[in-house]
């Protein structure tokens, strides 16, 4: 609005005291001139316009002089409509998590000194955090910019440094952009095999109804892809039909996604079948993608990641000062979760993670007493590598880890509050190794429904484990099956189901009397006892066919005997060295051929009897037995590359010559040893 008037006194003046006293062709000869000159906003305009001054150009220079100014006009800017703000509870949900507050903004158009509905022009969240003094503010980004081209997200966090409650420029010190990325949903029917869980109650298996975004554009459905599943206990993939829906923006989807409805439908009319499985799933148009590694290195890092759903990179989290670590949101890391070195962390807390596509490792974290990775148990968190949860001294238990399923490894260690695992039942088979050791307090494995192990499964110091429990479902071990230094172990019966391993190692373990238990074990690469210190005897593995290598039996000062093995007939090497009660071999009784025998400082061993069909052997090795009279090898016939037997001074030295002389088909003169022995006696 514009507003013009004018000072014209002095003119009405002159001109009511007469004419005579004016010169008006003077007057009339003099041009008239204006000047315009900016205004500032005070008394003449409220918000600042110009000024126009005019009057005559009285001493006809051309310019109009402040002198020669006789009337002032004002030109007066329109009011500017004031920015106006106002805040309003934002509930948990899509914009903020935890919930907190939405601030709107926008120009008062009307003038009326309120922001209406229609004026608001943008809205920032400023959400609720787990984190003290740490202030999160989300900004929705439109589409077409460079960060984001199809639309998503800015957050910005940091310290409310004035206490304001608002997260101010000048107080942001972290930025994440979480991006769209609208795509098609898939789906898959995945065979489960009989006793997977959690169809681990039916013999026959099941199937798994998989969903999700195909994010990557390849027409397949990724692991890192799968957002919801259900599982068909006892159903095969042909006996269920798949439909796809649109599901509008409300309860199930905020913004709206795709419903997946599974039916039973073996006659294949298209209905469901009466009495049949059914299921609904939802998948969402919600993935917020951050591109790149993240670090959290604080807890304002920690607060600006909270919007994203989906890194494309790996989750490094160490942060000294941390105690609280709570991202509900993420659900997919395309590289490895690292939680390392967080000497104040307390609790870290993933809920909604479905995938890691790298290793999740948690280590070195001295006060961490709460991990979850993932919530229900019937919701598998896959990771893609291996699980390793090492060196926290505080954690008391996995269960937060029900939901977790690695392809490749696990290794548990040196968690020393540990005491009740929980269950880790997703965990069927792994590709790679399985290492749980140096243990405090942990009595248990929590891998009740581990069948195979291709790589070694090693329990190693820990002191308060009495029997490998919770394995009783394992049936394969490609690797070594270690169990070493467990102070309290007594027995071997959870590994009942075992049936072959790479190698079985059992090596101090001062409390074990035997290994009754391993009543399925047919096949071992290698067997090897040793330093056991309360071993009584070797055996009792009924089914024990064949060891394609060694069976060694070292250093275990009880060992009484090695008995009770009825149907091994294969094995390459026997090794009995210094045990010093060891009376028996019986167990043996069946072996007809060896690489190497070697029976070295067993004290109380009187003879090999229970080597008594043992034809063929290529290296024979007796050495500094003291109670051996005898060799018990009745049906020995061929040695033949050495014959060793030295230092057995109870064994008659004309044995010995007259058996390498019956038998011994090498080189005499290098392939013989016979020497300290009972040269004194006679034989027959």
């Amino acid at each position: 609005m514009r507003r013009m008037w004018g000072t014209w006194g002095a003119v009405l003046a002159l001109l009511a005291g007469g004419c005579d006293a004016i010169d008006l062709s003077d007057i009339s000869r003099r041009d008239a001139k204006i000047r315009v000159r900016p205004e500032p906003h005070g008394e003449h305009c409220e918000f600042g316009g110009e000024a126009v001054l005019s009057g005559l150009d009285l001493d006809r220079d051309g310019e109009l002089d402040d002198s020669e100014v006789t009337a002032t006009d004002y030109v007066c800017d329109a009011a500017i409509p004031k920015v106006r703000t106002r805040t309003q509870a934002e509930p948990h949900g899509e914009n903020c998590t935890l919930g907190g507050m939405a601030v709107l903004s926008g120009l008062d158009r009307d003038g009326n000194g309120q922001l209406d509905d229609a004026e608001v022009t943008l809205t920032d969240f400023v959400c609720a955090t787990s984190v003290a003094n740490v202030l999160l503010r989300v900004r929705p980004v439109a589409p077409g910019t460079p960060e984001c081209p199809l639309g998503g997200q800015v957050s910005h966090a940091g310290h409310d440094a004035n206490g304001n409650g608002l997260l101010e420029d000048e107080e942001i010190s972290r930025e994440v952009y979480a991006c769209d990325e609208p795509a098609p949903v898939l789906s898959r029917l995945r065979s489960l095999p009989a006793f997977t869980a959690p169809c681990d109650g039916d013999d026959s298996g099941g199937t798994a109804v998989e969903a999700g975004l195909d994010l990557n554009g390849d027409t397949a459905l990724a692991m890192s892809e799968v957002e919801a599943t259900a599982y068909a206990c006892g159903l095969e993939p042909s006996d269920l039909k798949v439909y796809h829906d649109g599901e509008p923006a409300g309860p199930n989807c905020a913004r709206g996604g795709t419903r997946v409805d599974t039916i039973q439908d073996r006659d294949r009319d298209g209905e469901l079948d009466k009495g049949g499985f059914a299921s609904t799933l939802y998948v969402c148009q919600g993935a917020r993608v951050h591109d790149g590694t993240f670090v959290v290195a604080s807890a304002v890092d920690l607060v600006a990641l909270e919007g994203v759903t989906h890194l494309r990179g790996e989750l490094i989290i160490s942060a000294p000062t941390l105690a609280d670590a709570s991202l509900p949101s993420l659900a997919v890391i395309e590289g490895s979760l690292t939680a390392r070195g967080n000497a104040s962390l307390r609790r870290l807390s993933l809920p909604g993670l479905r995938f890691v596509g790298g290793d999740a490792a948690v280590y070195s974290n001295a006060r961490l007493d709460s991990l979850t990775l993932g919530t229900a148990s019937d919701a598998l968190v896959w990771v893609e590598r291996s699980l390793l949860v090492e060196d926290n001294p505080m954690l008391p238990t996995l269960e937060g880890l029900a939901a977790v399923q690695p392809r490749d490894s696990i290794s548990l260690r040196a968690n020393n509050a540990l005491v009740n695992p929980g269950l880790l039942p997703h965990v069927t088979v792994l590709l790679g190794s399985l290492i749980i050791e140096d243990h405090l307090r942990l009595d248990r494995t929590p891998f009740v429904n581990l069948s195979q192990v291709h790589g070694e499964v090693r329990l190693a110091n820990n002191s308060a484990m009495p029997a490998p429990s919770g394995l009783d479902q394992l049936t394969d071990v490609g690797g070594t099956l270690e169990l070493r230094e467990n102070a309290v172990m007594d027995r071997l019966h959870p590994l009942g189901r075992l049936a072959s391993v790479g190698a079985l190692v059992i090596v101090s373990n001062p409390r074990l009397p035997d290994t009754a238990g391993l009543d399925r074990l047919s096949y071992a690469g290698r067997i090897h006892i040793q330093g056991n210190k309360e071993l009584l005897s070797v055996g009792d593995m009924p089914a024990l066919e064949q060891v394609t290598e060694s069976f060694s039996v070292k250093y275990n000062e009880k060992l009484q005997r090695v008995h009770h093995l009825p149907f091994l007939r294969s094995a390459a090497t026997v090794a009995a060295v210094g045990n010093p009660a060891l009376t028996s071999l019986e167990g043996l009784d069946r072996l007809t051929r060896l690489t190497t025998l070697e029976v070295l400082g067993n004290a109380a061993l009187p003879d090999l009897g229970g080597l008594a069909l043992l034809r063929e052997v290529d290296f024979l090795s007796l050495q500094g037995n003291a109670a051996l009279t005898g060799f018990g090898l009745t049906e020995l016939s061929r040695v033949s590359l050495a014959f060793v037997v030295v230092d057995n001074p109870k064994l008659p030295t004309c044995r010995a010559t007259a058996l390498a002389a019956g038998v011994f088909t090498g080189d005499p003169v290098t392939g013989v040893n016979i020497d300290m022995n009972d040269d004194a006696a006679t034989c027959p």
